[in-house]
């Protein structure tokens, strides 16, 4: 109960920092990425998949791309050692209000991304933080029960999975600005 209260707080406080915010938000389609930050969460079955598979996409189209996510041990990273192009952030290296301590977040966080996609279903404090720091021209993600943080929100309640929500934002991301 604690834990959750304190996650509670944390989060307030993270969404307060957003709104404190003057970012000066550029929306940018797929085409036009030259690179693409991604933000994911093991914790979802597909999620190894579907950041693959979203990584094979924008390799295809010459869009560099890097993703980071945060799991809950080091013995999880060594399972993860094959995926490729990822950075692992965990409890070691995260302080209590989510803010990387050290290494591969801090760089993440400071990458100049045209665009960041949050692939995360399970919110975890460590991506919210990222998320909100992040100097990424233009931010999208799946609209969940949260207050918005994306410049894009993805709808996908009627069919919450990973790979639903990647095939989704490619989607949108190719249909911005069509008509202009």
């Amino acid at each position: 109960m604690c834990r959750r209260i304190f996650n509670s707080y944390i989060k307030k406080r993270l969404f307060q920092a957003y709104k404190r915010q003057l970012r000066t938000v550029t929306i940018i389609t797929l085409p036009e990425a030259k690179s693409i930050g991604i933000l994911w969460n093991p914790a979802d079955e597909e999620s190894i998949e579907t950041y693959e598979s979203l990584r094979k996409i924008l390799t295809e189209r010459d869009i560099k791309s890097f993703g980071i996510a945060y799991i809950n041990s080091k013995r999880e990273k060594e399972t993860l050692s094959t995926v490729s192009n990822s950075w692992f952030m965990n409890s070691s290296n995260v302080s209590f209000f989510g803010r990387p301590k050290s290494g591969e977040g801090l760089q993440f966080v400071q990458q100049e991304f045209d665009i960041l996609i949050d692939l995360s279903l399970a919110k975890s404090i460590a991506l919210q933080y990222l998320l909100i720091y992040s100097v990424a021209r233009f931010k999208v993600g799946w609209k969940g029960l949260e207050p918005n943080m994306y410049d894009l929100e993805i709808d996908v309640t009627a069919n919450p999975r990973c790979s639903f929500l990647m095939e989704q934002i490619v989607h949108y991301l190719e249909k911005l600005n069509e008509n202009n």
